[in-house]
Order: C-alpha cells, then structure tokens, then sequence
C-alpha cells in the first residue's frame, strides 16, 4: 500500500510536470501569432471597441505568460499594450477629469498602474538582453552609454525597437505624470536617451512617435530648465508635413505646444483642420445617404485607431476650449 502511494506520488509530479510542459509548448507555439498580429489593434477605427475590449486580452496574455514568464514575445506585447492602453484609454480620461476640473484623478492612477506595468514588462525583456533599470539609471546622464550598451545588447529588429521605444514612452509618461517628485525627473534623461538610440535606428517608427516625444520633450520644458518651445513648435510642424494622415500629431502639437504657449491663432487653425476631418471620418465609417468619402487617410489602415484617438481628444478640447485661452 505504501508503495502505490509513493508511485501515485511520483506518477503526479509527473504528469504535472508534463502539464507544465506541454501548457509551455502550446504557449510558445501562439506567441509569435499573438505578437505578428498585435498590430491589428492599429487598424481599429471605434475607440469605445479598443476601450472595452484590449484589457480583456492583456490579462488573457498575461495568463500565458505566467506559464512562459521568459517568453519574449509576450512580453513584448504587454509592453506595448500596456503602454497603449495608458495612453490612450487611461490619459484620455486623466484630461478629461482635468479639463472638467472634476475631483476624481482616477484616469491619472490608472495610467500610472498600467504605464508601470508596460515598463516593468520592458524591464523583463530587456534583462533577458542583459539589460537592467539599475543601470541604465546608473548611466542615465551619459547618452553614450545608452547608446553603446543598446547597440551590443539588442538588434535592429522591430521587436527589440518596440520594446524599447515602448519602455522609454512609459518611464517618460511616469516622470511628466508626476512632476511634484524631482528625484524621478532627473531621470528624464534616461528616456531620452532610450528614445534617442530607437529614433536613430528607424527615424520614422509608429509613424511620427519620434517626433511626437521630441517635440513634448523641448516644448514642455522652459528655456531655464534647456527646454527649446520653438524648435519643439517646428518639429511638430515637421512631423504633421511628414505623417499628414496621423492626426494624433496634430492634437499632441495642440496639447503640448499651443495651449501652454497661448497660440489660440494656432490651435483654431488645428481645430478647424481637426473638425473636417472628424466629419470626413464619420462619413466614411457610418452609413447614410451621403456620398461616400475617399481620400488618402483612409487607405492608411496601420494609423486608423491613431486617427480614432486624435478625433477622440479633438472633441474633448471642443468641449473645453473656452477654459484654454
């Protein structure tokens, strides 16, 4: 009897460990199809769809990656999931709440929640490359360093460009998100050097992120402090001369440069090109009688949820644009 029990035992380790195993397997084999297809969130054009359904999906993938916690391609996804649903989700509520001036931050702890977990997914993989915080801090004030240790440690490869470009936006959207504590925006330039290693390895990756962070970057900083709001202003104009049909430039422009630089002739100039495109855009996705719009926005379908999110923050600084100037 107490041999059966001891073979029982032995028999549930086991097919436990088989379990582990095959669970381990099957993850892998989906995780390339997960990370190859993420992309497809992009081509979402309603922003309540992307609100509701995406954290869903990241505590699924989440799941998978607790049965492969080493699965780079996991990791990389809720890297930039993370990061995406913070901006776009949890900072769209943060500007709403603040604009409003309602008493609730909640839209501004969630993005800090979920910013941190996409930058401790980052973190993840990146120690995988031997790369850790600690010592990217260490060396935060030498760019040199940054770049030195990126170029040994990663490749040019999307995946390892995304996940550091999606960790640099999260540390940099944690430090402007808590400005009061000065011990963390020191390290401002950690993520620029971050930013700066991806941006000169593929200048125009996601479309104009480069030039949206550099633009915030000398924009939001006073002259005092090295900060350069004109040069920001002309990288702005730049990137939307650039990327014309990523309209999230354009509302980023209005946010960072023109309310807090007092440009009201500017920013009507961006509200006006914002409102044709906002009814251009419901011409083409909702049915009516009307004829149907065609034009050179709409074949770009990697940029469509940036356009659903620019029109998204366009109707919020409608509604708010009195309190502006």
């Amino acid at each position: 009897m107490r041999k059966l029990g001891l073979l029982g035992f032995v028999l549930t380790l086991s097919f436990i460990a088989t379990s582990c195993s095959i669970n381990k397997m099957a993850v892998g084999g989906a995780s390339g199809l997960i990370s190859s297809s993420s992309d497809g969130l992009l081509a979402e054009s309603n922003f309540e769809i992307f609100k509701s359904g995406v954290a869903g999906n990241l505590v699924l993938i989440e799941g998978m990656l607790a049965q492969s916690p080493e699965n780079l391609n996991l990791l990389s996804v809720l890297n930039k999931g993370y990061a995406g649903y913070a901006f776009a989700v949890n900072e769209t509520q943060m500007y709403e709440e603040e604009w409003a001036e309602l008493k609730s931050e909640e839209g501004k702890r969630q993005a800090l929640l979920n910013y941190t977990r996409s930058m401790n997914f980052g973190f993840r993989y990146l120690n995988d490359k031997g790369i850790e915080l600690k010592d990217v801090l260490a060396h935060m004030n030498d760019g040199s360093w940054i770049k030195s240790t990126l170029d040994k440690k990663l490749s040019d490869n999307k995946r390892d460009l995304e996940v550091v470009l999606f960790t640099a936006q999260s540390m940099a959207a944690l430090i402007n998100l808590q400005k009061d504590n000065m011990g963390l925006v020191s390290q401002l330039t950690a993520a620029k050097g971050m930013f700066d290693w991806v941006c000169s390895k593929d200048p125009s990756i996601n479309y104009g992120t480069c030039d949206i962070f550099n633009g915030a970057y000398e924009a939001g900083r006073p002259a005092m402090l090295g900060g350069n709001p004109a040069k920001g202003k002309e990288i702005f104009l730049k990137a939307i001369a650039a990327h014309p049909h990523n309209w999230l430039i354009r509302t980023s422009y209005m946010q960072f440069y023109l309310i807090p630089q007092n440009d009201e002739t500017g920013f009507k100039e961006q509200m006006l090109a914002l409102k044709v495109l906002h009814e251009d855009f419901d011409k083409y996705y909702i049915y009516s009688n009307t004829e149907r719009v065609e034009a050179g926005w709409n074949r770009e379908t990697n940029l469509r949820f940036y356009q659903t999110l620019a029109l998204k923050r366009y109707e919020l600084m409608n509604r708010f644009q009195k309190q502006f100037f």
